[in-house]
């Protein structure tokens, strides 16, 4: 399957507006002043629930023609886990290591996390070393779902994903799931909606109905939710909160920006730059380290004694941060991501390698025998 470049596009932005957000805390800790507005804090969550939608349109995107090929489902389950596993160990001991000299440094407001929880990316009533992991701990839960949806037949994936949504759904209006244990509060958690959400669209996507928008549906689609759906969503509260009413009003939202702009991109009326694929490819890289990054820049920004109220004082500390995340990012995708994935994939190949097939004089000595 061809990669989709708006898909890669979409993580770029995603990935921007979480830095972004997150160098509004920096800002307040280490600068003399404050430019970014507050109201910054708020978006920068959104960009996780887009994550979400999109995982579910890639899982639909990797798996196609693959379901009850009991090799192919344990080739994508050891794909899942060698995508995420690897990377995120990198930033997970290079965290541990800064949290045993200065444990104070790291998640100190969100008491102390479980290492072995962490590591492995179980859920816990803390967040995990790794603060941003916790967007992990959900996605490895979606990819454990989507593997043993695998074990059915294709076609009723569409109800079978629908049905995992309508027990969420059932589950939020019957009980406050944000009172249970860890565990349980993940597998009802609204977030898997999101996930739901971006797989039926993946599978509106490949469907011949598709072709039955137009492109200038497609276009107002694309233009609508920027322009009209997330500023009405906002000012009507949509956002807040975990809840169904956020993970419907986002998952659409975003559902119906996925799916206008790969549909534009298939017909070749939207193409994508060439940096934000670069930036897409890099956004797990950058995703893992961000935090890492922002806090280095941050002390040594008042170690240098740079911090002042003056206006550009602030202003190049922002646009130092996010050109040292991003700088990062793209290098620590080239120097660790890529060659971990490589490794990965190449162990993956001898793990699945197919076995020769026997040639007919080692069959007739068999029969023989």
């Amino acid at each position: 399957m061809s990669k989709l470049n708006t898909l890669q596009a979409f993580r770029c932005i995603g990935l921007t507006g979480v830095v972004i957000g997150h160098m509004t805390f920096a800002e307040e800790k280490y600068s003399g002043a404050t430019l970014l507005p507050a109201e910054i804090k708020d978006f920068n969550q959104l960009f996780i629930d887009w994550f979400f939608v999109v995982s579910g349109f890639i899982m639909v995107m990797v798996s196609r023609g693959r379901f009850q090929v009991p090799k192919e489902i344990a080739k994508f389950a050891y794909a899942r886990v060698a995508r995420i596993y690897p990377p995120y160990w990198v930033y997970f001991f290079i965290t541990l290591a800064v949290f045993l000299i200065m444990p104070q440094w790291i998640n100190s407001a969100h008491g102390e996390p479980n290492l072995w929880k962490s590591f492995f990316l179980v859920p816990d009533k803390n967040l995990p070393l790794v603060m941003v992991a916790w967007s992990l701990v959900f996605e490895m839960w979606f990819y454990l779902v989507f593997t043993s949806l695998m074990l059915f037949r294709e076609r009723y994936l569409p109800w079978i994903l629908a049905s995992w949504a309508g027990l969420i759904i059932c589950a939020n209006l019957a009980f406050d799931t944000s009172s249970f244990g860890p565990v349980l509060r993940l597998i009802l958690h609204p977030y898997a909606i999101e996930f739901v959400m971006g797989s039926l669209i993946a599978l509106f996507y490949f469907s011949p109905l598709s072709e039955r928008v137009s492109t200038r549906v497609a276009i107002g689609m694309l233009l609508f939710v920027p322009l009209i759906g997330v500023p009405v969503g906002y000012n009507l509260g949509l956002f807040r909160g975990e809840g169904l009413v956020r993970v419907f009003s986002l998952g659409t939202l975003f559902g119906l920006l996925t799916i206008g702009a790969t549909l534009l991109e298939r017909r070749d009326k939207l193409s994508v730059p060439n940096f934000m694929v670069a930036i897409g490819d890099s956004s797990y890289t950058t995703y893992l380290s961000h935090l890492l990054v922002i806090g280095v820049i941050g002390k040594l920004w008042v170690l240098f004694e740079l911090a002042s109220p003056s206006l550009i004082g602030n202003i190049a500390f922002l646009v130092i941060m996010f050109s040292a995340v991003m700088i990062y990012g793209l290098v620590g995708f080239r120097l660790i991501e890529e060659p971990l994935m490589n490794a990965a994939n190449n162990l993956g190949k001898k793990i699945f390698k197919k076995k020769p097939a026997p040639n007919s004089a080692a069959l007739a000595a068999r029969h023989a025998e």
